[in-house]
């Protein structure tokens, strides 16, 4: 028994080895890549653009005033890819020239900022127009509506929030997206911008925040699909199909072995019965139509009842030996009770 369950576990391994080698599926940093994989996109449409800057804006900018009274709109980044693609619709959206600097900051580990600095010229109306600022000049907490009339606007402002404030964990683990928001009002609105677009997102309480969260493989995939990460879509779901089949392989085994312990449970007690009964009556004191039955049994312990019946002249169902095993074990209580 123990080697045939080794054999289909090793068998299981192989088929998983070379599943994984094929699709070269990666157990790196997958929330990186995704991140990654977004801010290379550069949207087409201007609406789209404004969107997702909207997005960007929304979680990671702040205004600072300097010393020379000037006053700058600071986002701050931890991809360089995404502080690049923050300059790029700036300039092309607004005209705007910004600088891109990077800062060196310890939490847990050391952990880069690229900080994306514009000169915030004396008309400011794109930052109204983006709903970064209120009309009382302060900064906006809330989803600006007015950018996303269109599905593909809504796609873009999702995209935004991921590279500002998500994380995907990793595939070969449980299932599990997350965006971190700062500000109530912000999480509830992403909530319901995920809704329209057929996501349930929950929320839950952070040390320093609120998390929207997602746990279910197919809903996760719904997102990396809506924000347009194909590669990252590809990779999750060669991974989901890897899971499957270790899943379906696992079970098989497991009932595989079920089956042999119980087949090989009953064979040996089928077996020290027998014996005992040979032992008080001999071979010859079995019934003839038990006896071939019986001594098979002996020869052959680890053959299921479909083997022993095959074995048999004339041969037998597994019914039909099951049938006569019964007989068997009652004639045997009756000798070996008196």
């Amino acid at each position: 028994m123990n080697v045939v369950i080794a054999a289909d576990i090793q068998r299981r391994n192989i088929i998983l080895e070379n599943f994984r080698d094929y699709y070269g599926v990666s157990v790196m940093s997958f929330s990186n890549d995704v991140r990654n994989e977004l801010a290379r996109i550069i949207p087409e449409k201007s609406c789209c653009q404004k969107a997702e800057l909207s997005a960007l804006l929304a979680l990671r900018g702040e205004i600072t005033q300097r010393e020379d009274g000037g006053e700058y709109l600071v986002t701050s980044l931890e991809n360089a890819t995404a502080a690049t693609k923050l300059y790029k619709l700036l300039k092309e959206c607004y005209g705007l020239s910004s600088a891109v600097k990077t800062q060196d900051r310890k939490l847990f580990k050391k952990k880069r900022l690229y900080l994306v600095e514009t000169p915030i010229p004396s008309n400011n109306k794109f930052l109204y127009e983006l709903g970064f600022l209120t009309k009382d000049q302060e900064i906006n907490q809330q989803v600006n509506w007015s950018l996303l009339g269109k599905n593909c606007c809504k796609r873009a402002y999702l995209r935004g929030v991921f590279i500002s404030r998500g994380f995907i964990n990793r595939p070969e683990g449980n299932y599990h997206l997350e965006l971190i928001m700062n500000d109530s009002s912000m999480a509830g609105d992403v909530q319901k911008l995920l809704m329209k677009m057929g996501i349930e997102a929950r929320i839950s309480d952070r040390k320093k925040g609120l998390m929207l969260y997602v746990k279910e493989g197919e809903k996760i995939v719904d997102f990396l699909r809506i924000v347009e990460a194909s590669k990252a879509l590809m990779d999750f779901e060669n991974v989901r199909i890897l899971k499957s089949m270790r899943n379906q392989v696992n079970r098989q085994v497991n009932c595989e072995t079920a089956n042999l312990a119980k087949t090989v449970d009953a064979s040996l007690r089928q077996v020290e019965i027998i014996e005992r009964l040979i032992a008080k009556a001999g071979i010859k004191g079995l019934p003839a139509a038990l006896r071939e039955l019986a001594v098979l049994r002996i020869d052959f312990p680890d053959s299921t009842l479909r083997e022993l019946g095959n074995m048999l002249d004339p041969p037998l169902t597994k019914s039909g030996v099951a049938y006569r095993m019964k007989k068997l074990a009652s004639f045997a209580e009756e000798i070996l009770d008196n």
